[in-house]
């Protein structure tokens, strides 16, 4: 396999960050009332995935997990911290986007 160089992925990991945080104030800040309902709510998941993306790939190093005993650990982490994202996105941020959430699920 090749090796890639540390500095690399990081840089990657930091652009989707920052790449997500745009897509998301242009999107449903300038263009908010030039999309329709079901654009945002479906394209909604975008700027989510590469900002989970992009989180897991910086604190991939950090919580890797170093030896078979570790592994459900990890896993447990791993699965708090996306349920955690996925919380903020769904009660948070869709909520943002669409104000009365139950009538845009049915729009």
């Amino acid at each position: 396999m090749l090796k890639i160089k540390n500095s690399t992925t990081n840089t990657i990991y930091w652009v989707l960050l920052i790449l997500s945080i745009i897509i998301g104030f242009v999107f449903y800040g300038s263009f908010l009332e030039n999309m329709s309902l079901q654009f945002r709510m479906l394209f909604s998941g975008v700027p989510f995935l590469l900002f989970v993306t992009g989180l897991f790939g910086l604190l991939w190093p950090k919580i890797k997990p170093e030896g078979d005993i570790v592994y459900i650990k990890h896993a447990l982490l791993i699965g708090l911290l996306f349920f955690i994202l996925f919380f903020i996105h769904v009660w948070i941020i869709l909520p943002t986007i669409c104000p009365d959430f139950g009538n845009c699920l049915g729009a």
